[in-house]
């Protein structure tokens, strides 16, 4: 009786001993495999990090490398294309350097041929206006013979405005449209008021007028020789202003 239960009791512990081995066996077979399962899991996220870490450090280097071949490439294109430029440039620069001293030569003929021939219009001007006045006075001082003395200056009048004509004519291709314009201008007031001065001043001369013809002649006289000296000066200075502009006067 002892006996049998002994053997019960040995035969309940192995039964436990199994069932704890068991359990430990399969407790170590799940760390295993747990521990497995996740160090490989680990081990490939690692190893995918790391391909990551290195596919961008070889993609910077790829990159950087890329860019300094294309600006290498870009600066001989350009280093090329310049030494092509220059060869084809140089001679059109030394053509338009040509051209530039020879336009340069001519603009200098042109303007030194313009500056004569203003000063000399100038001059022969101020002759014109002056014979004009003095022809057209209203008092005239008689020095010996008062018929020769005006005789003098109607000739010398006549003469001042056929040579300012005669010398503007050929030369008005110097000016602009405008600067002739001025000067055509001042030119056909002279001619208009010394024929009409002529004409009344010989008809005064001739004598046996009306009294009311005289009076008229007279009053066309007075006021001709109030234009020439009045209304003619402000044109002429308006025409200097355009002379110093041509010539390039400036102020000092």
């Amino acid at each position: 009786m002892i006996f049998n239960k002994k053997l019960n009791k040995f035969k309940y512990l192995k039964m436990t001993i199994d069932k704890i081995l068991e359990y430990v066996i399969e407790v170590a077979l799940f760390l295993g495999a747990s521990y497995f399962i996740f160090y490989k899991s680990w081990l490939k996220s690692l190893g995918k990090e790391v391909a990551e870490l290195l596919t961008a450090k070889d993609l910077t280097i790829i990159t950087e490398s890329v860019k300094k071949d294309f600006k290498e490439s870009i600066e001989l294109y350009k280093s090329k294309l310049n030494e092509e430029l220059s060869l084809k440039i140089e001679p059109i620069k030394s053509e338009l350097s040509k051209q530039n001293i020879s336009h340069q030569i001519q603009f200098s003929f042109l303007h030194q041929e313009r500056a004569k021939v203003l000063i000399e219009l100038y001059k022969k001007l101020h002759e014109l206006q002056s014979a004009m006045a003095d022809w057209t006075a209203v008092i005239q001082p008689v020095k010996e013979d008062a018929d020769k003395e005006r005789e003098e200056r109607a000739i010398r009048a006549n003469a001042a405005l056929v040579d300012f004509k005669n010398f503007y004519i050929p030369n008005k291709i110097f000016f602009t449209k405008s600067f002739c314009e001025s000067i055509d201008e001042i030119l056909k007031e002279y001619w208009d008021k010394g024929w009409n001065f002529g004409w009344a001043q010989a008809r005064i001369l001739e004598g046996n007028l009306p009294a009311d013809y005289f009076k008229d002649y007279s009053k066309e006289l007075s006021e001709i020789s109030k234009e020439i000296r009045e209304k003619i000066p402000p044109k002429i200075l308006e025409l200097e202003d355009k002379i110093r502009s041509i010539l390039n006067v400036k102020d000092e």
